[in-house]
């Protein structure tokens, strides 16, 4: 690839997470995006802590496990870290079908693991809030960003490259 079709690319993704980044942040896409989504997710997590935990209650964007809440917000719902890996994949000079196949597996696989780490959090701010402290800050974090790279990287391989 040119040097100059990389520098293009490259800012084009970063105006592609900046502006989605930035999208995201408005009252409007908060309202009808954001907050089913996260009511969604503190719903769904109360049904499956209910399943292994006798104390679980939602309300709203909270979920009680035992004696804690976890309080599920913007960051808790996996769209900003899909962006990120969505943006890659729709610069990468793939042809656009994969790039959409991409995403929408990307958002698929973020949501997924995002999920299961709301699960671990509850689960932990009940039964040790200390870990749950350095687990939600350092391990999960990491963990995401490693599985999005992990993303990026296999469907980099699957995909037929070509120059736009």
């Amino acid at each position: 690839m040119a040097r100059g079709a990389l520098w293009l690319r490259s800012a084009v993704y970063v105006a592609l997470v900046v502006a989605l980044s930035n999208l995201l942040l408005l009252d409007v896409v908060d309202r009808t995006l954001l907050e089913p989504v996260r009511l969604g997710i503190a719903s769904g997590a109360g049904h499956v802590l209910a399943l292994v935990h006798e104390n679980v209650r939602v309300v709203g964007q909270r979920v009680f496990v035992g004696g804690g809440a976890v309080e599920i917000v913007n960051s808790c719902t996996g769209i900003d870290v899909g962006v990120f890996l969505a943006s890659a994949m729709l610069v990468f000079p793939a042809p656009w079908r994969a790039r959409a196949q991409g995403v929408l597996a990307a958002f698929a696989i973020v949501f997924a693991v995002n999920f299961l780490r709301v699960l671990t959090l509850c689960w932990l701010n009940a039964s040790s809030p200390r870990t749950f402290e350095l687990v939600h800050v350092y391990v999960w974090p990491a963990f995401i960003s490693g599985v999005c790279l992990a993303t990026l990287l296999v469907w980099i391989q699957l995909v037929p490259a070509r120059d736009a």
